[in-house]
């Protein structure tokens, strides 16, 4: 058995609030391993990377969310 560091740069978890019904949700982004990908939390905020996410509430399906909080998680290791 090998161990091989995944090619994931960072790991975030985004906690957005539905427009229509308000109910908060959490929706991880994996960020990879290539140049010009965020790395931490200023940097993903300042990419267009963040900005293409689409979102669709898991209640009402309303595709318009505010953003309330990002975490930066620890990337999830492969293993082959």
């Amino acid at each position: 058995m090998s161990f091989q560091v995944s090619t994931i740069r960072a790991a975030f978890t985004l906690r957005l609030r539905c427009h229509h019904c308000l109910k908060i949700t959490c929706r991880e982004l994996i960020s990879p391993d290539v140049e010009d990908a965020p790395s931490d939390i200023d940097e993903l905020l300042g990419s267009a990377w963040l900005s293409r996410q689409t979102f669709a509430c898991g209640e009402c399906e309303n595709p318009i969310a505010t953003l309330v909080s990002i975490q930066k998680d620890e990337p999830p290791l492969v293993i082959q």
